[in-house]
This record gives structure tokens, sequence and C-alpha cells, in this order.
């Protein structure tokens, strides 16, 4: 189990994020939506290591990771995917999967070359695997990201706002996928603003709000929440 235990952060007089608790099983693929501004990204942050709380602490399978930096999470089994990838831009789209296998994964050799090209494959861009980085658009930027994350071998996957800027298609395939993982035991969170795709992937959905958690439960309980309806999706999406 991955849990995120009342974790805090103020960024000077803006609590970002505010006395903030969930939890995600492995087999299980949660949505976390809310607000723009309401502090998922920097929930994720706090999770990842990225940035430090300022109280609570993150415990995965029983382990506390709340002193440990990024790169010695991703090892124990944490990734997370950003909403503006960072991939090495001079280096090409298979060299950057090589760097989550060898550093993420621990892998060598053939080992760490076929899972490189595995995530890939998943992912749907294999074909690109000889492109620089920097030569792709930013859709196929965000499933590079999806593909690196992927190759460190996690046990737990944070995914943040990847399907934006896809076609319709593209995300109810990228939403098929993720759901899979589901299946064969990634613990998943999956952050966004597409509510076809928080349907089609979750189990389960929490709603931040002010950096507060405001709401856990089913899709359907969600979308008719008054309060969920009221400071989020709107009347025109309730009428729907």
């Amino acid at each position: 189990m991955l849990e995120a235990i009342s974790l805090s952060i103020s960024f000077g007089k803006l609590k970002a994020v505010d006395n903030f608790s969930m939890s995600i099983e492995r087999g299980e693929v949660r949505a976390l939506i809310g607000p723009n501004g309401a502090g998922k990204t920097t929930m994720v942050n706090l999770v990842t290591g990225v940035l430090k709380p300022d109280a609570g602490k993150v415990i995965m399978d029983g382990y506390n990771l709340s002193k440990l930096p990024t790169h010695k999470r991703i090892k124990l089994g944490l990734a997370r995917t950003y909403q503006i990838p960072k991939p090495y831009y001079n280096l090409t789209v298979l060299e950057n999967m090589l760097v989550s296998s060898h550093y993420g994964a621990g892998l060598k050799g053939e080992e760490a070359l076929s899972n490189a090209i595995e995530s890939l494959k998943f992912v749907g861009i294999y074909s690109l695997a000889d492109k620089l980085a920097k030569e792709l658009n930013s859709e196929q930027q965000k499933l590079l990201d999806f593909a690196r994350a992927l190759a460190t071998r996690p046990k737990y996957l944070l995914i943040d706002e990847i399907g934006a800027g896809l076609g319709v298609a593209e995300q109810e395939e990228l939403a098929r996928k993720i759901r899979g993982l589901g299946k064969e035991g990634y613990g998943i969170i999956y952050i966004g603003h597409l509510m076809k795709m928080v349907k089609e992937v979750s189990d389960f959905v929490t709603v931040m709000n002010e950096g507060k958690k405001i709401f856990e439960g089913t899709y359907s309980e969600a979308v008719n929440n008054e309060e969920i309806i009221k400071i989020y999706l709107g009347e025109s999406y309730a009428k729907s």
C-alpha cells in the first residue's frame, strides 16, 4: 500500500496542501481530481520527494519514504509522469528509455534494452525509438514520459495529466492501457481533468480543493455530489 498521511505544505501564506491523506493498494487505480490550483500536482511532488512536506509522511509497503530523495524512491518502486515532460532532449527516445532501465530499474545489457523496448511498444511509440526526444511533439513526449516511468518497473505509478492534447481515440486507448496496468497489479493514481478518462480508468475517485480532500468515493458518487458539481464539474456537466 502507498499512503500519503496528513501531508501539508505552504508557500508563504498559501497552504498548497492541507492535512491531506489518501492511499492506494496495488491492483487499484484511483483518480485524483479537482479544480486548477487545488494542489494535485503539489501532492504528487510531496509523495515522490520533489518537495519536502511541512508535516506528514509517505509510507510505501510499510516503509517510511519521507526522508528519502526522489531517486531512492524510484529504486524502491515509486514512479511518476509529469504534466510537462522532461526528457533528455539531446538523447534518442531509446537512449532516454535506457536511462530509466539502467538507473531506475537497475538492469544491465540485453535485459535493460529488452525492458526499454517493451515499454516503448506498450505505449505505442517504438517506431520513434531512433528519433531525438527534442524532435517529438508534445503528445509524443508525454507518451515517452509514460514509457520512461514504466521502464523503472514501479510498484506504484502516479500519472499526471497524460491525456490532455490527445485525440479521442488515443485517449480511449491510453485509458485502456492504464486500466490494464491496474489489473496487472500496479497501484496507480491518475491525475486528470478529462472526466471520460477518469470514468474509464478509476476504481475510486478522490477530490481535492484548496489543498484539502473534500471527497472520496466512486465515480458515480463523485459526479452526483452537489459540492463537486458546484466547485468543479459545473451544472452543464451534471445535466449531460
